[in-house]
């Protein structure tokens, strides 16, 4: 399935460069300056990539609220650079792993170390009593491309921090974690009007081991989100 979504996410790039190049860029200057997008997104199954995230078959998802600010001035259609930031409301994960160090178990150094879950513990994705979290990211970083276009793409990178309502992804892990992203997505729709967004986002979740154990999380999301400018393309009066 995440093959799929990444494979019709390139193919909607492909299409919106290709009207790119086809739009002039001639005409009046942009007015698209500010921005705003609601968005949540899940990833299951989370895969064990080392300093990425060592921790498997975890769930993860959230909701959040972005605000960016064009930098600099850009041409109509033309790319450009957002800085911005994020509010993190809700988030949640799967429960804890019980950890396994401590107790006389033989450990390996600097690997996951948990008590194997019971068959069909982690089947659902998220069972009763899973930690939630809140919390932001103070650095958003979006590179925007063919924004004239009713389908433009888009890709950002984030960090900022989540407190959950108890340790994770172990239980000798952290309440307080750091957050890093990676996202690859498009706009669909026109700049005068709310737009959906759909987009892959590697999500990274992790102590930076400031606790007894720091496995992190690494997920995959898929995230669709309701995002508009908060000012559109300036029209040129009637004669």
């Amino acid at each position: 399935m995440l093959r799929r979504a990444l494979l019709a996410l390139l193919c909607l790039v492909s299409v919106s460069a290709r009207e790119l190049r086809s739009q002039s860029n001639a005409d009046a200057p942009a007015s698209l300056s500010r921005s705003v997008e609601f968005w949540g997104g899940l990833g299951r199954n989370s895969p064990q990539l080392g300093i990425l995230g060592e921790t498997p078959a975890m769930s993860y998802g959230q909701f959040a609220i972005r605000m960016t600010r064009r930098v600099g001035e850009a041409a109509v259609g033309a790319a450009h650079w957002e800085y911005g930031f994020e509010l993190v409301p809700f988030a949640k994960m799967s429960k804890p792993l019980i950890s396994l160090r401590g107790t006389g178990f033989p450990c390996p150094p600097r690997q996951v170390c948990t008590r194997t879950p019971n068959t069909g513990e982690y089947g659902s994705v998220f069972l009763a009593g899973a930690p939630t979290g809140f919390g932001g990211s103070p650095i958003v970083v979006t590179r925007r491309f063919a924004t004239r276009s009713r389908v433009a793409p888009f890709t950002s990178v984030t960090g900022g921090a989540l407190w959950f309502s108890e340790r994770v992804p172990t239980t000798q892990s952290a309440r307080f974690n750091f957050t890093a992203s990676y996202e690859l997505g498009v706009r669909i729709g026109t700049t005068d009007s709310p737009g959906i967004t759909v987009a892959y986002r590697f999500h990274h979740v992790s102590n930076a081991g400031t606790a007894g154990e720091n496995p992190g999380v690494a997920s995959h999301l898929i995230t669709v989100g309701i995002h508009s400018w908060r000012d559109g393309y300036r029209v040129p009066p009637s004669p």
